[in-house]
């Protein structure tokens, strides 16, 4: 009994330590990373909850529903893509031919109105968002950052432009890392105040000259949209983007709290209806339902290989303005991507998107050292489907 009572004992002192350190650390963050995910009885974070945070909503009206082909389904999806749906979780797979769904499937209680987490699929929709502000004449992406967000680039800085967020090569010392619980990433995803964790954070590398993923630059390129909006991103997104593009369902945007600012480089929830909507508008290079929504030219742009050095060397041939790059088959793709596997795939010569909404994706990279396994399986499928 005395034993168990010394064990209980310092079990107590060893959690009273661990909680001051927390607090006098600053990583309160951890608290609710812990709450959302492993008291959950998760080890990651969740698709299908975008209350666990605050959010601002972005707001359907005037929906354009999708045409539905008479055909829709008649093709019975192959035993290949049956056991990547299986292996990685698919909650939503939807293949579009021109302006038709030609086919729709959902999972686990998933259906055409049911929202899920984008996770890093908001990066191209930021960039997009961009192109508007850029065609409304708002901002340039030439323009320094320092000029709007002095507070955040110092002057000695000033060489860091707008492009340089989008394209991922600004040179800020941000850190990418997801799997350190007190890192930044960890930090901006649970925590409470984006902008003063934003602070204090330089370059340390030439902007232009390498490409590095980090989602800090997201977080800086949303602040710079509110500033020239005079909007928070959601209700600017939701004016310009949302209601112009006809979308069939709210969408949420996640926040750091309460009335707060968007975290910009993930958490937004839609329907993979919705989400492939942002992909046919950039197949009609910015155009929708006649109405030139973001310029052709920046959509040709964003879909254009940055053609600098990546952190390995490699010249970066599969990243442009938030949307990613490969090739299929002799045909060119673009295509945005999330870090569970969430999906919207643009094939333009094929006119064919994919998009596939789910818990997982594929660990491997084979066949293209920047492209998950699992998205050829999408891509082969969905040439099936269209011959």
């Amino acid at each position: 009994m005395k034993f168990l009572k010394k064990i209980f004992k310092g079990f107590v002192i060893f959690l009273v330590v661990l909680n001051l350190a927390i607090w006098f650390s600053g990583n309160t963050h951890i608290y609710k990373g812990l709450t959302d995910t492993y008291f959950q009885g998760r080890l990651k974070p969740t698709i299908d909850d975008p209350d666990i945070f605050y959010n601002r909503v972005l707001h359907a009206k005037n929906t354009k529903s999708w045409k539905e082909s008479p055909l829709m389904n008649s093709k019975p999806l192959s035993e290949q893509v049956n056991e990547s749906n299986k292996v990685f979780g698919t909650k939503a797979f939807l293949v579009i031919k021109g302006d038709e769904i030609i086919h729709e499937s959902y999972y686990d209680g998933y259906s055409k109105d049911k929202i899920s987490n984008s996770f890093s699929m908001a990066k191209s929709i930021l960039s997009v968002i961009t192109g508007i502000a850029v065609k409304e004449k708002r901002l340039s992406i030439e323009e320094s950052v320092q000029s709007y967000l002095p507070d955040f680039v110092q002057e000695k800085d000033k060489d860091l432009k707008i492009k340089h967020l989008l394209s991922m090569t600004s040179g800020m010392n941000f850190k990418e890392s997801y799997g350190n619980p007190i890192g930044f990433m960890a930090k901006a995803y649970y925590g409470t105040d984006l902008k003063e964790l934003t602070k204090g954070y330089e370059l340390e590398k030439e902007p232009g000259s390498e490409y590095s993923y980090l989602g800090g630059n997201n977080l800086l390129l949303g602040f710079v949209l509110e500033k020239v909006t005079e909007e928070k991103v959601s209700d600017y997104g939701s004016r310009m983007l949302w209601e112009k593009l006809g979308m069939e369902n709210d969408a949420k945007w996640i926040l750091d709290h309460e009335n707060g600012d968007e975290k910009t480089f993930t958490g937004i929830y839609a329907t993979a209806r919705d989400f492939a909507k942002i992909g046919k508008l950039y197949m009609n290079y910015g155009n929708m339902y006649g109405e030139q929504i973001v310029d052709s030219s920046y959509v040709i742009q964003s879909i254009s290989p940055v053609n600098v050095p990546d952190v390995a060397g490699e010249n970066t041939d599969y990243y442009g303005y938030s949307w990613w790059l490969t090739t299929y088959k002799g045909s060119k793709v673009f295509y945005m991507r999330g870090i569970l596997g969430q999906y919207v795939i643009c094939v333009p010569d094929k006119d064919l998107i994919i998009t596939r909404l789910g818990q997982l994706r594929s660990k491997e990279k084979t066949k293209d050292n920047n492209a998950p396994d699992d998205l050829w399986s999408y891509l082969e499928e969905g040439f099936r489907l269209i011959e």
